[in-house]
């Protein structure tokens, strides 16, 4: 598939229900009159609709990551999963390509205390860059071009952030994400410059880094070499946890997200994080991936975790005799 065909575009549409206001500006492309806005509406809705997550992972039959574009397309928009980052910003930048955009990916290296699995006591000003493992997307708007990232966890932007050094991007919860543009502490090239996603929660806090890339185009030849040395590695999260996002959204301004991580499921909203479920077994995760994300698992792809060490087992706790989602626990 080189590109999506009007019908595609459509269906891709369809499926975050993008309102039609949005879709006629999108059409204007990157130099229309409301681009910035179209866009930034775009990854807000897509990012409410096409979980980011790891399902493919735990289940199904193959354990892989599917990186064809037409196998992307069949999962996400007919089947309507989510998907990994390499494999919705394939989708995504393909989308806004058919509509006229300027677009490329890049590859990013995720900082330790940004990850999902991050231990939560880190010291989040602190700089660990890991290898290779994140995807995200350049988009032209006008004559600047920006970070798009419609799939990341909770420490990323749902805004398109500018491709400038030290420009700001917020939320109305004081959030903020802005791109640095320097060398990376403690590294041997000290004169090397990367771009560097940050973020902070409030302006009382340190900015932390998220990831950090440089600009060099990535394609899908490279996808596939990336994908097959995490999976001889085992390097990162992917194999560590089933995980599922998706931001929340009111009236098009994004209030919190939903995040299940392995045993659990959190919830920011408005500042305020919980957690409203703890899972026990499977079928409280599978019950709540469908609850929550839209995601419906069949028999076949929910038997597929068994064994794996990520497979929930407890059959005997019934997490409502204990805890209800009405009095969650707080973190």
């Amino acid at each position: 598939m080189m590109s999506l065909s009007p019908k595609q575009v459509e269906a891709c549409l369809d499926r975050i229900a993008l309102p039609q206001e949005v879709r006629d500006s999108l059409l204007e492309g990157g130099n229309g009159s409301c681009a910035l806005w179209a866009v930034t509406t775009l990854q807000l809705y897509h990012m409410a609709a096409i979980p980011h997550d790891n399902l493919d992972l735990h289940y199904s039959s193959h354990h892989t990551v599917p990186l064809e574009i037409d196998v992307i397309y069949e999962s996400i928009v007919i089947r309507r999963r989510g998907g990994t980052c390499l494999q919705v910003h394939q989708l995504f930048s393909k989308l806004l390509r058919s509509l006229g955009f300027q677009t490329y990916n890049t590859v990013a290296r995720v900082n330790a205390p940004a990850s999902i699995e991050a231990d939560p006591t880190l010291d989040k000003p602190n700089v660990t860059y890991g290898p290779w493992t994140h995807l995200n997307t350049i988009v032209r708007i006008g004559k600047r071009d920006y970070v798009v990232d419609p799939s990341f966890y909770q420490f990323g932007s749902p805004f398109p952030v500018p491709l400038v050094h030290d420009e700001s991007v917020g939320d109305a919860w004081g959030r903020s994400w802005r791109m640095i543009h320097s060398s990376i502490p403690g590294w041997t090239a000290g004169d090397q410059k990367w771009w560097r996603m940050q973020y902070r929660e409030s302006e009382n806090y340190p900015w932390m880094d998220v990831y950090c890339f440089m600009e060099t185009e990535w394609l899908p030849s490279d996808f596939h070499i990336l994908t097959m040395g995490i999976g001889v590695t085992g390097i990162g999260w992917f194999f560590k946890g089933v995980a599922c996002f998706r931001i929340i959204l009111e009236e098009d301004i994004p209030v919190g997200y939903l995040l299940i991580w392995q045993d659990e499921l959190r919830r920011l909203y408005k500042g305020q994080t919980q957690v409203l479920q703890k899972f026990y077994n499977e079928n409280d995760r599978v019950t709540a991936l469908a609850e929550e994300f839209g995601i419906l698992l069949s028999e076949d792809d929910q038997r597929q975790i068994a064994g794996m060490t990520t497979e929930l087992k407890d059959e005997s706790y019934d997490f409502y005799g204990y805890q209800t989602p009405e009095k969650p626990l707080l973190l």
